[in-house]
């Protein structure tokens, strides 16, 4: 079964869901057609009794009537109508006396229910050998010389209905299998046809897997409806997956070239210093620089293991209440130049600002955008760091008026290792404002900068 396709699956279950749904009918149809039988044939046992009393009469005179069947009695004459019927569609039908003396007609349980004694006209039935009877007495109201009254007894044996619902069960047993093969195969057509869209589905998205053409996509069509909806989802995805196949690819490529760089100068320098005995001055200065470079790696290193801890596994870090005012206003004083410095550093700090949010990290995101700032802003910068409300929610903005940043590469200066000085002649891993934003994100706040070259920068973080 777990083999077997979808469309054999739907058309399997579509199935015995019918199947179901007809057993019940026919067990509800029988038990009506049952219920609506017996009550069909006790109306027609009430009716032929009642057609037959005015087929009687009868005279205190001997005497006979034309046509009619004269039977004497007790001094005088009964009148039975030749449309008498002593059966009738399975309907026996007898004329009594109240003492149980039967005077005409036909009674197949005579002698069983002669002991049965009239009183009043009543409906009620009777069990004889396996076989149930409905019987039906009615008065006629007419007394006879002797005292005695006149009576019909109507019988019918419940077989009658069981023969007709035997013919209902058997008609059903025939035309409801019947009626589940057509259905099935019309199922099945339908099905096939409802999954035929997911057939071209399931093709387009075997050729993208297969393929090196990342950039290829399923045809949505016209239509709206869930296959629609779906090749609408797998094209997100595979929109996605394209996306991180590149930043995957970009980040590693971009990983590269930044440790290629300190590596070589590494590589270079101590071939070169290795070439000839120096004296210790060219040794140390060769150390120097195989040390910075070292740093440099290991800075680099630091932050991609940060941000790859970040991207991958946000939840680690615990969410606490903190006091943003006293964050912000620590890592600010931390970064503080000394005193001699001609930057004009200037922090702003409203007090008393709590978030939920994890301490580490939002240190490290002020730390990054006050490091860009002094990095980029040149000896004698500017570099505002203010902490306020706007609306009732924390806002963050770090300020700078360095060279600006300009509108073409606004969207791409939170990307990894992307720098808007292209000489690299500014230290730094390319990471801290890809880690800005991460960071942001993992605290549900916003990103946002505004900038004109020449001008400076202002990065707002709101939350």
């Amino acid at each position: 079964m777990k083999k077997k396709s979808i469309r054999f699956k739907l058309t399997l279950w579509f199935c015995a869901a019918l199947a179901l749904v007809v057993g019940l009918t026919f067990a509800a149809v029988r038990i009506a057609s049952s219920t609506v039988l017996r009550a069909t044939i006790r109306d027609y046992l009430i009716g032929a009794v009642e057609e037959n009393i005015d087929k009687i009469g009868y005279s205190a005179e001997p005497g006979e009537v034309e046509g009619d069947i004269n039977i004497p009695y007790s001094g005088g004459a009964l009148h039975i109508d030749s449309g008498f019927m002593d059966i009738m569609n399975d309907v026996f039908t007898a004329l009594y006396t109240d003492d149980g003396t039967m005077l005409y007609g036909e009674n197949p349980l005579a002698k069983k229910t002669s002991e049965i004694s009239f009183s009043g006209t009543r409906l009620w039935n009777i069990k004889v050998d396996g076989e149930r009877y409905d019987i039906y007495d009615r008065d006629l109201n007419i007394k006879l010389s002797d005292g005695q009254e006149l009576w019909i007894r109507g019988i019918v044996p419940e077989t009658r209905s069981t023969a007709q619902l035997g013919e209902i069960t058997r008609l059903s047993l025939f035309l409801l299998p019947l009626l589940i093969i057509i259905a099935a195969a019309v199922g099945y057509i339908i099905v096939d046809r409802l999954l035929s869209p997911l057939g071209r589905i399931e093709a387009a998205a075997e050729e993208i897997s297969k393929g090196d053409d990342l950039h290829k996509r399923i045809d949505e069509g016209d239509s709206s409806d869930e296959v629609g909806r779906l090749a609408g989802a797998f094209n997100r995805m595979f929109d996605r997956l394209e996306n991180a196949f590149e930043s995957e690819r970009q980040f590693t490529s971009d990983a590269s070239h930044e440790l290629r760089t300190p590596t070589s100068v590494i590589l270079a320098q101590t071939e070169y210093t290795l070439e000839k005995d120096r004296d210790v001055e060219e040794y140390k200065e060769a150390l120097e620089v195989v040390g910075r470079q070292g740093r440099r790696m290991k800075m680099l290193i630091d932050d991609m293991l940060d941000y790859t801890r970040m991207d991958q596994d946000p939840g680690r870090y615990t969410m606490e209440s903190l006091d943003l005012s006293k964050v912000v206003s620590e890592t600010a004083e931390q970064l503080r130049p000394v005193p001699e410095s001609p930057v004009k550093y200037i922090v702003d700090i409203e007090p008393d600002i709590a978030i939920d949010g994890n301490e580490l990290l939002i240190s490290r995101m002020v730390q990054n955008l006050i490091s860009n700032a002094l990095r980029y802003g040149g000896e004698d910068a500017t570099v505002e760091t203010r902490l306020f409300t706007e609306g009732g929610k924390p806002v963050i903005t770090v300020r700078d008026d360095g060279p600006g940043i300009a509108p073409e590469e606004q969207e791409k200066i939170f990307d990894r290792f992307y720098r808007s000085d292209s000489s690299r002649s500014v230290q730094g891993t390319g990471l801290g404002l890809s880690m800005v934003k991460k960071i942001a994100q993992i605290h549900g706040a916003e990103v946002s900068l505004e900038s004109e070259p020449g001008k400076g920068s202002c990065f707002r973080i709101s939350f």
